[in-house]
């Protein structure tokens, strides 16, 4: 099985845990796997996880996600044909959220142009 196949298999195993088998109370919010990074030996393996809820319980959330790691490694076991499931290290991807405050950002200076614009319109700069 080559890594990419393994990455695969990983993220969508850990997406079903997330999901429907941790029942943390520290747990808070909507988690997603976007990507898990397994080393060349699977010995570890990096979940990337997107996190939506109230930002001040994502870290709490986080600590309580790496607290479990053990218990999802033995759910993997159980589900995943792998001599060696790896050692997991979650840790949160916040690319989302960056994109969304860069598209705000350019939504803020085309409403600005936009704004200019409506107030510079009709007026000349002719070079008389």
């Amino acid at each position: 099985m080559n890594i990419e196949r393994i990455n695969s298999e990983l993220s969508k195993q850990l997406s079903v845990i997330f999901r429907y088998e941790l029942n943390d109370p520290r747990i808070h919010g909507m988690l997603t796997v976007l990507e898990v990074k397994t080393s060349d030996d699977l010995s570890h393996a990096r979940v990337y996880v997107s996190y939506f809820g109230d930002p001040t319980l994502k870290e709490e959330t986080f600590d309580a996600l790496n607290n479990c790691t053990g218990h999802m490694r033995n759910l993997l076991k159980q589900r995943v044909k792998m001599r060696i499931v790896p050692f997991l290290r979650i840790i949160p991807d916040d690319s989302i959220e960056q994109a969304k405050q860069l598209t705000d950002l350019i939504e803020d200076a085309m409403d600005k142009t936009h704004e200019t614009e409506k107030n510079y319109k009709g007026e000349d700069y002719g070079d008389n």
